[in-house]
């Protein structure tokens, strides 16, 4: 619990700065892998290769990829152990290459008694980035623990994890061409970003939309009921044109929907969670 507190408390320690640099998601190391020219997309002789590629991500060499080895790390705060040294470090007020007590802000003091080790009263680089090393641990679980929720997000994972047990196994990753080729939808040879792309259950889309916004639970959103995001396309969603959206109009609607069409103009773009 107390190495817990730790791994929470040192990003709030080093202050803001951190958080003001937002970033998008970490990239996913197994794409990384298999994407050789970063194009984006994945041509047939990269998921020909794939067996041989995910191999380089077996960093224990047991043949194997548990989820700490196919996830990403995330720093927490954005911060990098390296960075994270250096911000605290700044603290150093005589150059000694070690932090003590007095030279840590109030705010800070609780981290030296958790940090320093070896309890010897002088905060060192190397246990600095000892702990913020742990705090970049992969966001998977142990092996044998099952699969990781971010793991689905992550289609060529799932698509390669055959038997949904959050570990790709030496016979999946033998078999990862053949399993990679399902994510081919328009069957051309290759894996584009838009197939990369979760898709969510059409079904469960429209159902959302009807429980949120269908006011009179008549069964139907009228052009009075739906938000405002949908007022210019209503019309459009409306393929009767009797004025209501009804649950085969949203089925349509959310099966055809152009996944390359930005976000911000999609009928459920805030739709809430």
């Amino acid at each position: 619990m107390q190495t817990m507190r730790s791994l929470v408390l040192l990003p709030v320690l080093l202050g803001s700065v951190a958080f003001a640099q937002q970033q998008g998601p970490p990239p996913r190391p197994v794409m990384l892998a298999l994407d050789t020219d970063h194009d984006g997309s994945l041509s047939a002789a990269e998921i020909s290769a794939a067996p041989v590629v995910l191999l380089t991500l077996d960093a224990n060499h047991d043949g194997a990829l548990s989820a700490e080895e196919f996830l990403p790390k995330e720093p927490v705060g954005g911060a990098t152990p390296d960075e994270q040294v250096k911000r605290l470090m700044a603290f150093d007020k005589n150059g000694d290459g070690a932090l003590t007590k007095d030279e840590l802000p109030d705010r800070m003091q609780r981290l030296m008694d958790r940090a320093d080790t070896d309890h010897n009263g002088h905060l060192t680089a190397i246990e600095i980035r000892a702990m913020a090393s742990a705090q970049t641990a992969p966001t998977g679980r142990p092996m044998g623990a099952g699969p990781n929720p971010a793991m689905r997000a992550d289609l060529l994972v799932m698509a390669i994890d055959l038997d949904h047990d959050g570990i790709l196994s030496a016979e999946e990753i033998k078999q990862a061409s053949v399993s990679l080729k399902t994510l081919d939808v328009n069957n051309d040879g290759s894996i584009t970003p838009n197939e990369l792309r979760p898709k969510a259950d059409p079904k469960a889309r429209a159902l959302h939309m009807l429980e949120e916004w269908d006011t009179n639970k008549d069964g139907k959103i009228s052009k009075a009921e739906a938000p405002d995001r949908m007022q210019a396309q209503f019309e459009k969603y409306d393929t009767n044109n009797d004025g209501f959206l009804t649950m085969d109009e949203l089925l349509v609607t959310f099966s055809n929907m152009d996944n390359s069409q930005p976000r911000g103009t999609r009928p459920n773009a805030q739709e809430k969670q």
